[in-house]
């Protein structure tokens, strides 16, 4: 198991400033949720910052909002994802659900075409993952998308070669049980992303850092523990857990970074050895 974070969390800054915080903190590597730097500048800066400070990229997610030049439909953005993901040496490139409500429609048929064209991008040395989608809006009407279904999803990444990566806080905003379905998406998960997430006034608040909210993730990470898995565990905070960016946003960024790995590697020391005090149960936040 492996412990990363996505550059998401302080969006707006370069790449190599979450690269540096996961080398000071002890992360394995970053998810890079591609944004300005990397849509307008290319591969090359990114390349330098990884090879100067020495972290690796584990993994490429589409952008967190619509950027100026970035393509509207599938097949145009998900090979471009895979492609940063090859050049930066990545594992794993993130694709999200199309929404449709007929598996004959021309929407699942372009989502289908995006995904060949992925795989094609990827020349075997990336594998595309499918992340579960949050439709507590959708659900609220009545009605869910055809890939809202677990089991769906689940069978439609196998049958397209597609690993699966888990949002938790998407399935908690859902009212999935949150451990049900990381066991359901066990043989195809690639990548999990950790995150908490709380119920205010009826209305979900999410990407939470993990223990500040209802989800049972310890439980969860101690299930993947036994299960063998070995892939990553991503952290994606929302950038408004940090608030005001400069050294202010930096160190609440440090400081919640490091209690979610100080939580990540406590529940994974439980579990590989119960009943025995962990050293890694100290927070960040609790050392004198």
């Amino acid at each position: 198991m492996r412990y990363s974070f996505s550059t998401g969390t302080l969006y707006p800054l370069p790449l190599a400033t979450s690269l540096r915080l996961a080398r000071d903190l002890g992360y394995d590597g970053v998810e890079l949720a591609l944004g300005p730097e990397a849509l307008y500048l290319g591969e090359a800066p990114l390349l330098r910052a990884i090879e100067r400070i020495g972290v690796p990229v584990l993994s490429v997610h589409p952008p967190f909002t619509s950027l100026p030049g970035w393509p509207r439909w599938p097949s145009q953005r998900l090979p471009r994802v895979v492609r940063m993901a090859r050049a930066l040496g990545a594992e794993l490139a993130v694709t999200h659900t199309l929404n449709f409500y007929d598996p004959d429609s021309p929407r699942n048929a372009h989502l289908s075409q995006a995904i060949r064209l992925g795989h094609v991008a990827g020349e075997g040395r990336v594998a595309l993952t499918i992340e579960n989608s949050q439709y507590t809006s959708r659900l609220a009407r009545g009605h869910m998308a055809y890939l809202d279904h677990t089991q769906r999803l689940i069978n439609y990444a196998r049958t397209r070669d597609c690993g699966l990566t888990y949002d938790t806080c998407h399935a908690g905003a859902s009212h999935e049980d949150v451990l049900l379905t990381g066991e359901l998406m066990r043989p195809l998960l690639r990548n999990v992303h950790l995150n908490d997430m709380t119920w205010r006034d009826h209305r979900p608040r999410t990407h939470l850092t993990p223990g500040d909210g209802e989800l049972p993730l310890r439980e969860l990470l101690q299930r993947l523990v036994a299960s063998g898995y070995t892939g990553l565990v991503t952290v994606e905070l929302h950038p408004r857990e940090i608030g005001w960016w400069g050294i202010g946003g930096y160190r609440r960024a440090e400081r919640l970074l490091g209690r979610a790995l100080a939580f990540m590697r406590r529940a994974v020391s439980e579990a590989a050895h119960p009943g025995e005090p962990s050293a890694l149960a100290v927070e960040p936040s609790e050392r004198g």
